[in-house]
């Protein structure tokens, strides 16, 4: 029986940037494709045609990177304070 005590909240947000980044570059992959097919947002929305279309692919890994960095902070965060209050989390593992 392992118990978890405490999560250090930093590097469990790296773990998720690195994670949510990789989603993000899939997903951005895919709106690409889709853009250059032509199935995007109209070009009368100016910027946001540009951003969720074409650009997709750089600008997905990095909002989706920054999003799981700090729900990675927060939750890492959350996590402590409500099982740091208990004696933590019994996790059974086979060896």
């Amino acid at each position: 029986m392992v118990v978890i005590k405490e999560i250090d909240p930093v590097a469990y947000g790296k773990v998720l940037a690195i994670l949510y980044g990789t989603m993000g570059l899939v997903f951005g992959a895919f709106t690409t494709v889709a853009a250059l097919m032509g199935f995007s947002m109209p070009d009368t929305l100016g910027i946001f045609s540009l951003i969720f279309g074409k650009l997709a692919v750089l600008s997905l890994p990095i909002f989706y990177g920054v999003s799981g960095y700090f729900i990675g902070l927060i939750t890492g965060s959350l996590y402590n304070a409500i099982v740091g209050s208990k004696k933590g989390l019994r996790i059974d593992l086979l060896r």
